[in-house]
């Protein structure tokens, strides 16, 4: 074949009913090879089959009108001339996530299901407890081949844990001022790293420890379990639980992931609960004197540039342009963003600008960039109708490989 890998074609033939990443996931396991190596083999992986089966690939999709520029692999479940073959259709994809993996992921967490009791106590005063995540980067290697300049860890289990320190977080707050009127999850946005080692916008390469159905499998777990246990707490008489999806990293997957969290969270039986998913660029609330316009800062398509950490006029007239299009007349406005991973606060006469830092570690490229960096997230509480906001940054102390 004229390839490094063709020592392996006698494995990939005798293992060629699997995934192409399961094939090329073994031969790393069986023989050791670099992992750095990984996307590589496996489109020597892709080629190699699309070459030994070719006549009988391209008999099938005449047979059944499917272009075979569409065809990213097959699985031998039922005999075609010869060849055992089931075609897989998809956009080129590392590891397609399928109708069955959100199923099974959903089966999974629903294993034990309980229906959801939403506690309701009395009011203790009329604010809002408000906590905000932004830019979780499910899937991130932040240290990919132990190379990177901090060496951070970043896994299911890490997520999982900063999670718990999140929902404790809320309780904390919960036992010191009592039942809040109104309680609201934020998640700026890039909830998920990529998508087939991509941002979802295309063209910039992502170092990443999970595929697609990993990383779909970690956060729905992690956001569902927090969801419900926050709701099972009794910190609010309502719920509110925003995600955004108009993002640059997460895109729709973002949105499917997010989508079948809240599918979940209904079907438990959960009331007093609104969620929303947020597909504009940027969107609005209001909420007694305030009104929170939300974005992630950088958008799925349109923008070469992100709104940036320090306001400048063009940023200051774009914002105004917004508020005074939808007549928003609240007495506090206040913009919230991501995307740059850094805490920033600047108010201007119509509104105040705050940027959230990361729920992640910094990745490898900012940290040969710009150097090491914070990650955590933020909590509020909000007075109904004042401004005196309480707003509190938690830090994580993220974990370094030894």
């Amino acid at each position: 074949m004229g390839s490094k890998w063709a020592i392996y074609n006698d494995f990939i033939l005798e293992n060629k009913d699997r995934s192409k990443s399961d094939i090329a996931r073994m031969i790393y396991t069986e023989f050791g090879l670099d992992p750095s190596t990984f996307q590589a083999l496996r489109n020597y992986i892709k080629r190699f089959l699309n070459r030994t089966d070719n006549s009988a690939i391209e008999q099938y999709c005449e047979a059944n009108g499917i272009p075979v520029s569409k065809v990213d692999g097959y699985w031998h479940k039922g005999e075609y001339n010869g060849v055992n073959m089931s075609v897989r259709i998809s956009e080129d994809s590392e590891s397609p996530l399928t109708t069955e993996d959100i199923q099974d992921t959903v089966r999974e967490i629903l294993s034990d299901y309980k229906p959801l009791e939403v506690r309701s106590n009395d009011i203790a005063f009329e604010s809002a407890l408000k906590v905000v995540l932004s830019d979780i980067h499910v899937g991130l290697d932040p240290n990919p081949n132990g190379k990177s300049l901090f060496s951070y860890e970043y896994n299911a289990d890490i997520f999982n844990k900063n999670l718990n320190s999140v929902y404790d977080s809320i309780i904390q707050e919960y036992r010191e001022n009592g039942t809040f009127e109104l309680f609201v999850l934020d998640d700026l946005g890039d909830g998920l790293d990529g998508w087939n080692g991509q941002t979802t916008r295309g063209g910039h390469q992502l170092d990443q420890n999970m595929d697609n159905k990993l990383a779909f499998d970690t956060y729905v777990k992690g956001k569902y379990h927090l969801i419900r246990r926050i709701l099972e707490s009794g910190v609010a008489k309502k719920y509110v639980i925003r995600s955004i999806s108009n993002c640059n990293h997460s895109g729709d997957f973002g949105w499917i992931a997010n989508k079948t969290v809240q599918y979940m969270i209904e079907c438990s039986g959960a009331k007093n609960v609104e969620f929303a998913l947020l597909e504009k660029f940027m969107e609005h609330f209001v909420w007694g004197d305030h009104c929170f316009i939300l974005t992630h800062g950088k958008d799925n398509k349109h923008m070469k540039r992100g709104l940036p950490l320090v306001l400048n006029d063009r940023t200051i007239n774009f914002i105004n342009d917004y508020i005074d299009h939808y007549n928003i007349r609240s007495k506090y406005v206040h913009v919230e963003k991501g995307d740059l991973h850094q805490v920033g606060y600047q108010r201007t006469r119509k509104f105040d600008y705050r940027n959230y830092m990361t729920f992640a570690p910094p990745s490898a490229w900012v940290q040969h960039n710009f150097g090491d960096s914070y990650s955590g997230y933020s909590v509020q509480i909000v007075p109904k109708y004042s401004n005196t906001i309480k707003h509190s940054d938690i830090f994580f102390e993220m974990k370094k490989t030894t």
